[in-house]
């Protein structure tokens, strides 16, 4: 008894010791310069795996030992490590000048409609195609796919020039091709990408014209802790079409001088549905890149970027032809320096060039894969478009509660190119004709599009809770062709004067933030003038249907007035939050048929003579919402999910919008260490019932699938991941993909994703 009575009191007076030897430590981080809080920082006890986060004050709370130091870190800071007694007041230091990003760092002036998503190797571990593929499980975006290679982000019920979509902070790159063969995610290496920024609606006037949202890509740049000398070395293999990647990654950095060479190749073939079906999707790329940055004194950066990128051999199973050439190089020179006076806190300069050089043709096939009319009808349309922009801003910041952007920024579209149309058969008999008959189009008609614009936003801190932001931004945009076609210039009784649109847009919001609370109130008047295919575009095919599309240079502005209310709540465990919006859109772009604009056999190859489609201003609306709930349950294990839905209506039509994604959301559970890490993620989409059948739309079954990801890291910088995609083979397509033939009605078969896919990479850091 006596024995047992002396254990127990030894046991208690061991655990109490370990215990009296915790302690609770509490403690903030500000940024030195501003003395603003900083929000989601991890700090840690150095050399071990306990962590917390920052939030939305600054504020950290975490149980440790005595006399341990803890680590500090934050994607925008220098990490550095503080004695735990030293850590009721943390100051941090930004680690960089910031060219590349558009969302001001985490503190009471930055509005919550935007979201940052920070791209980790695990969702890069599997083959992307392109940068789309790195928006399939963000919130409220949904994928289009054309083809396999042919893909882009949509978010709400926003696509195309509808979303501002950019590189590295104001970097535009346009496709040359009507169909959009080539869009801007098709022409940067994907696993350059850190991180995707996203504003949710025209809550901000400083980068562009913005009606349906801002998507911001950047590009990886050095930091303090990369100093010396580094690089990569990566290789990838997806079993379903034998895809192929290859990556090398070079780096050196000083705190005067840094640069960053990054090449890649991806060779994908052909890959199979859930049904067994094969989809012609091969395609061959070859991209590399150069960033160099000067650092002239310690709050002043130039950088230059330069990439090119050169690809061959794209089937395009949703579209009238595939691509034998589609390569691109852009140029972008930034300037910015920081902390000029105590009242001017930033100067910026931003100047860009790209080039898109594009050929599609029906003649041009693989050895498995043939268009049905070719050799009767042989097409090629060489294209190009070049874009040249600049943004020029200053930061002023009167007092500490005060912060005003105001600049000038400009983007200038100019494209070209003919499509050749060479009709070997008759198309009523099959005969072959004497000699073809050679028809000509002009498919852009040397058209250019010039957006000057101008704006200025403020942000005022009213206490410590409340801040309201308010911006105006003016557009000055012209449109012209210098060679139309005659046949379009009769369509519009002759003469076609030039395009002049003024737009007008603002944005203004109260924000409300108290431990770990957040909320937002937000108007936007977002506009977009119409783009260059929906002026100029002239007798083809560029929908999912078997339409020609015929431009309407008389189009007017699009304008979004939107509303949003957004609120979150994060604890040390647990983070929620939801969004809601209403969208009421003037003169909201779409299309529609036009007997009147009916062609002799159709305008190609002889064939029925259906009615093209119109470009038209129409009345629309929609709402909507998407909300988050993720749980760190222990250490290590953390669950995520999310929800997004939003209903459109064309109010014109008295119908649904067209191409607009059902009710979707994710699910996600991962377990990572510093060594291994294991990464469950489903996505659930319901049925989209609301179509148009002006667009010929039909209802899309909705589905769910799952995907597996596995990591280790068995020595210092060495990683092999591998990944179980689709697991359980499920046959199923998005509802804004396109069908494997343009067709009216129910002909033709929609582009299932891709079947299961067992995918291995390995990847070496030094």
């Amino acid at each position: 008894m006596k024995k047992t009575f002396l254990v127990n009191l030894l046991f208690l007076l061991f655990v109490s010791t370990i215990y009296a030897q915790n302690i609770d430590v509490s403690g903030k981080l500000i940024d030195i310069a501003t003395g603003e809080p900083i929000v989601e920082a991890t700090v840690k006890v150095a050399g071990t795996k306990v962590y917390t986060l920052t939030d939305f004050e600054g504020n950290f709370n975490l149980s440790t030992t005595k006399d341990v130091v803890l680590e500090v870190s934050h994607l925008q800071y220098k990490t550095i490590q503080v004695p735990v007694s030293n850590a009721t007041r943390i100051e941090m230091t930004e680690n960089s000048i910031s060219l590349d990003e558009i969302i001001i760092k985490s503190d009471p002036l930055q509005d919550i409609s935007h979201s940052v998503v920070v791209m980790d190797d695990i969702k890069k571990g599997s083959q992307s195609r392109n940068v789309t593929d790195l928006f399939n499980d963000i919130a409220g975006f949904n994928i289009q796919k054309r083809s396999a290679s042919s893909t882009e982000p949509s978010l709400r019920a926003f696509k195309y020039e509808q979303m501002n979509i950019k590189y590295d902070g104001g970097i535009k790159i346009v496709n040359a091709c009507p169909n959009r063969m080539d869009p801007i995610t098709a022409h940067v290496i994907p696993e350059e990408v850190r991180k995707i920024e996203v504003v949710k609606g025209p809550f901000t006037v400083r980068f562009g014209q913005s009606f349906g949202g801002i998507v911001n890509m950047v590009t990886k740049k050095p930091t303090p802790e990369d100093y010396g000398w580094h690089g990569s070395l990566q290789s990838g293999y997806e079993s379903n079409g034998g895809n192929f990647v290859g990556r090398g990654e070079l780096m050196y950095a000083t705190e005067k001088f840094d640069f960053i060479i990054d090449g890649e190749r991806r060779d994908f073939g052909d890959y199979t549905d859930g049904e067994g079906v094969e989809t012609s999707s091969g395609f061959e790329t070859n991209s590399y890149s150069i960033k160099a940055g000067f650092n002239p004194k310690s709050n002043q950066r130039v950088q230059l970027d330069w990439r090119q990128k050169f690809a061959n051999d794209i089937m395009h199973v949703g579209l009238a032809m595939d691509s034998p050439k589609d390569d691109s190089y852009m140029i972008a020179l930034d300037y910015k320096i920081k902390n000029m006076t105590d009242k001017v806190s930033s100067l910026s300069v931003k100047s860009y060039y790209s080039f898109v050089d594009h050929l599609m043709t029906n003649g041009y096939a693989s050895s498995e894969y043939v268009r049905p009319n070719y050799p009767a009808t042989d097409a090629r349309t060489p294209v190009w478009a070049k874009t040249i922009g600049g943004k020029f801003e200053i930061g002023i910041k009167p007092t500490k509660d005060w912060m005003i952007y105001t600049g000038l920024d400009a983007d200038i579209i100019k494209r070209d190119g003919d499509k050749t149309v060479f009709i070997n058969n008759n198309p009523n008999t099959g005969v072959p004709f004497e000699k073809p008959i050679v028809k000509n189009f002009s498919v852009w008609q040397d058209a250019t599009i010039a957006d000057y614009g101008v704006f200025a936003e403020v942000s005022y801190k009213l206490n410590k809770q409340y801040t309201a932001t308010a911006g105006l931004r003016t557009d000055f945009v012209s449109g012209n062709m210098n060679d139309p076609d005659p046949e379009f210039e009769a369509l519009y009784g002759g003469n076609i004067e030039d395009a002049f649109d003024i737009t007008v847009g603002g944005n203004v919001a109260l924000k409300y933030r108290d431990k770990g609370f957040q909320a937002q109130l937000a108007y936007g008047r977002g506009t977009r003038t119409p783009s260059m295919i929906e002026r100029y575009i002239y007798r083809f095919y560029i929908g999912s249907d078997s339409r020609e599309y015929i431009g309407n240079p008389y189009l007017k502005p699009e304008i979004n007035n939107q509303i949003e209310l957004s609120v979150n709540k994060k604890w040390s465990k647990i983070g929620i939050g939801v969004s809601t919006f209403y969208s009421l859109m003037e003169n909201y772009i779409t299309a529609f048929e036009n007997a009147a604009f009916v062609g002799v056999g159709g305008g190609c190859g002889g064939g029925p003579a259906l009615a093209p489609k119109q470009f038209w201003n129409v009345d629309a609306n929609q709402y909507g919402f998407d909300a988050f709930f993720n749980y760190n349950i222990i250490e290590h294990l953390s669950f995520k999910s999310d929800i997004a839905y939003t209903k459109a209506y064309n109010e014109t039509f008295d119908e649904p919008l067209a191409q607009v994604a059902p009710m979707s959301g994710h699910l996600g559970l991962k377990y990572e260490t510093e060594e291994y890490w294991i990464d469950l993620r489903s996505e659930l989409v319901a049925t989209q019932s609301d179509f148009s059948t002006a667009f010929n739309e039909y209802e899309t079954p909705g589905h769910t699938s799952f995907d597996l990801r596995l990591g280790y890291k068995p020595m210092e910088g060495l990683s092999i991941g591998g990944a179980v995609l689709n697991i359980f083979d499920k046959a199923y397509y998005n509802h804004l993909n396109f069908s494997f033939a343009n067709a009216d009605e129910f002909n033709g078969r929609k582009i299932y994703e891709v079947g299961r896919n067992f995918s291995l990479y390995i990847k070496y850091d030094f």
